[in-house]
């Protein structure tokens, strides 16, 4: 039986000083905060009664102060020493609930003195949610196993111990970190071992010996948490280990060991959510990875934590990255608004992170999988700056003023003299590659993107612009008769074919050998490859893929029929395409799109493409994007299908665009390595590289917008 709750206002119990008047305290924007949570998760009463006593047991000393930049003291759950953290988690088959970590005890004493005091606190807990106090089994088998004794204890250790706390439905939930990081990685793995062993879980030791041989390179053990059942047996046994500066192959490394690849495609949704872009490895602690040893012996699952902010500047862009995971993993993005909106937060800043710590994904052994966002406990709303508005006329033109839609075309043509000026010789570049510059193809991208205008559009300086850009490609052929990545590379098909596009749309002649090197790309199936048989590296670069599928078949002028059923068979589950040069899956989308609507509709009997494309319309109906290149893209694809955009949607794009009339870089291109077939399948798929001089994200908005302005399209 629980012992009694006290209902009295954390600030006004008797034994604590008067501070209900007090908006510094640390103690009172936390607590304001646990009471606004738990009413969003709509917990019985009861719960929050018992979860408002537990969390004023565990941090009645640790949040005892004014709140403040830093709080020294204590251990870094937060990099400014804060000793709390919210944990939201979001999965399609979790009942609501409220967590969070935190960490007991007085500020300035040791951790060796802090322990008793967190072992104290840890029992109270316990006997608030109606157990004796700490199960015999922790005390007596599982701490003698992990922390040192008196004599030995490490000087370096701030803390020995902290506390996480789950409710959800008519339960709070106990569970103790336990701290892991001394003496070599060896005895970190031998300390996991003897709890495994001192429970009784054989099987899961054995197979945790088995793991160790094949993963234990570069993951650095650091922490280990056992859940206490409501019962007060064991539950969960998760073991944390950090990761060293390593690629996406450490990742790859520990999944297939477990043999759980199966959920390799979600790990990759989370890596491509949060780009680093012109880096193979990540930073140091990067990946915290969790190995979860479950109560049915030898059943382990794996949870991947990104500290984000180690590459990632501003919680806007993660908060965007989050949505954009929940949405492909066909979780509800709107449960991260609901909780930032609970905690008061202030709107998420572009180039500072204040909330936003780890983005997490795990899954169960039901194969369900869950997303978890750790948070640090915002200041005020009120007292956070917020971004100075944009000059009016220049930037945020998302009002759409006027019948046709004046504020985009305002928009466009700002963006076009930005575009204008950032020709150089004639040409576009973009993108820094380990083989250098994009321009080849990177001016036919933006030729083949202006040719969509309208012809009001293209006037005066744009005009300019085409003629020498268009002299420059012709000049910049190669002796194979096509076109490449640059001048230093192979021709391939994608950017043949743009340029093919290119000329043909304004009427000049097609080189013959360029046409000879779509076709020497084209495979028996219908699919096209970007490069030719027979060329390095080969492997899967002689692949066909819907990348370049419909723009090559486009500019060949041939088999359509061929293209259209094979492009038709390469959409993933969601029905999207998937992408195999790109992170997000609206760029082949987009381009498979135009071409099943254009082109290839001649070949598709009447009805066949409405049904067919049926899965894609709600896909992007649903679909929520990242940054300036997706939102263009979706909105072509919102366009091609008939669907009206929201006026939210085309304000958003135009929000987005800087105040000298470019969007911020944001196509993120992925140099898959060769071996790698299926990119969206795999965590190791190749390095990212961002288009920094923002050329390739400002053509791609602008064709847009422009396609959402024409007088045959409505905007409401």
């Amino acid at each position: 039986m629980a012992v009694p709750i006290s209902t009295t206002p954390r600030a006004n119990r008797p034994d604590r000083p008067d501070r209900s008047d007090r908006s510094d305290r640390l103690d009172l924007l936390v607590g304001g905060q646990l009471r606004s949570l738990t009413a969003a998760a709509r917990l019985p009463r009861t719960t929050a009664e018992r979860l408002d006593a537990v969390f004023d047991v565990l941090t009645r000393e640790s949040l005892d102060r004014a709140t403040a930049d830093a709080y020294p003291g204590l251990s870094r759950i937060n990099a400014n020493g804060l000793p709390f953290q919210w944990s939201a988690c979001f999965g399609a088959a979790r009942a609501p609930s409220v967590r969070f970590l935190c960490e007991s005890g007085i500020p300035g004493t040791t951790g060796r003195e802090r322990l008793n005091v967190s072992l104290d606190r840890l029992g109270r807990a316990c006997r608030v949610i109606g157990l004796p106090g700490v199960p015999h089994w922790f005390t007596a088998q599982v701490l003698p196993a992990v922390l040192p004794d008196e004599r030995n204890w490490p000087a370096h250790w701030r803390s020995a111990l902290w506390t996480g706390v789950g409710a959800a439905g008519g339960a709070v939930a106990l569970k103790p970190y336990l701290n892991l990081r001394r003496d070599r990685p060896l005895d970190r793995w031998r300390r996991i071992g003897w709890v495994l062993k001192s429970l009784g879980r054989e099987r899961s030791l054995e197979r945790l010996c088995e793991l160790s041989s094949l993963v234990s390179h570069r993951s650095w053990p650091v922490a280990l948490a056992l859940d206490i059942t409501p019962g007060g047996e064991p539950g969960r046994v998760k073991a944390y280990f950090r990761s060293e500066g390593v690629t996406a192959a450490w990742l790859q490394c520990w999944y297939t060991a477990l043999g759980a690849q199966a959920h390799l495609p979600a790990v990759r949704e989370l890596l491509d959510a949060f780009p680093q872009p012109d880096r193979a490895a990540y930073p140091d602690g990067a990946f915290v990875l969790t190995l979860e040893a479950h109560p049915a012996d030898g059943v382990f699952t794996l949870k991947t934590d990104l500290a984000v902010t180690r590459w990632t500047s501003g919680d806007a862009p993660v908060v965007r990255g989050t949505a954009r995971l929940l949405g492909r993993l066909g979780l509800d993005p709107a449960g991260l608004d609901a909780t930032w909106a609970a905690l008061g937060a202030a709107a998420p800043a572009e180039g500072r992170s204040d909330v936003v710590r780890y983005v997490g994904l795990g899954y169960e052994p039901d194969g369900s999988r869950h997303v978890n966002v750790y948070l640090e406990p915002p200041p005020p709303a009120s007292a956070v700056p917020t971004r100075a508005p944009s000059a009016p006329g220049v930037s945020g033109w998302g009002r759409l003023s006027g019948p046709g839609g004046a504020g985009v075309v305002a928009a466009v043509r700002h963006g076009l003299r930005w575009l204008n000026g950032a020709q150089c010789e004639g040409r576009w570049s973009d993108y820094r590659l380990p083989v250098g510059t994009a321009d080849t193809w990177v001016t036919a991208y933006v030729l083949d993107r202006l040719g969509e205008l309208p012809a009001r559009l293209r006037g005066g300086p744009v005009a300019g612009a085409e003629r020498a850009a268009l002299g420059w490609l012709r000049s910049a052929r190669t002796p194979g008769g096509g076109w490449g990545y640059n001048g230093a590379c192979d021709d391939d098909a994608d950017s043949t074919a743009l340029a093919v596009r290119a000329l043909r749309s304004r009427g000049l002649p097609v080189p013959s050998g360029a046409l000879a090197l779509l076709e020497r790309c084209r495979h028996p199936g219908g699919g096209v490859a970007t490069y030719p048989p027979g060329s390095l590296p080969g492997l899967a670069w002689n692949a066909p893929t819907a990348d370049v599928t419909g723009v090559a078949v486009e500019a060949l002028g041939c088999g359509g029929g061929e293209a259209a059923a094979w492009l038709l068979g390469q959409r993933g589950d969601d029905g999207l395409w998937r992408p195999y040069w790109w992170l997000t899956p609206l760029y082949p989308t987009a381009l498979s799109l135009d071409f099943l609507t254009g082109p290839a509709r001649a070949h598709l009997a009447g009805g066949t493409l409405a049904r067919a494309l049926a899965p894609t319309r709600e896909a992007v109906r649903r679909y929520v994007p990242d940054g300036a290149f997706e939102s263009a893209l979706l909105l072509r694809c919102r366009l091609t299908l008939g669907i009206v955009p929201p006026r939210d949607a085309l304000g958003e794009l135009m929000d987005r665009q800087e105040r000298d009339g470019s969007w911020p870089a944001s196509a993120h291109l992925r140099l898959t390595t060769p071996a790698v077939h299926r990119p969206w399948a795999v965590a190791d798929a190749g390095p990212v590289h961002l288009d920094h001089h923002r050329v390739f994200t400002t053509a791609t908005a602008l064709a847009a917008l422009a396609a959402a302005a024409s007088g045959d399209r409505r905007i409401r």
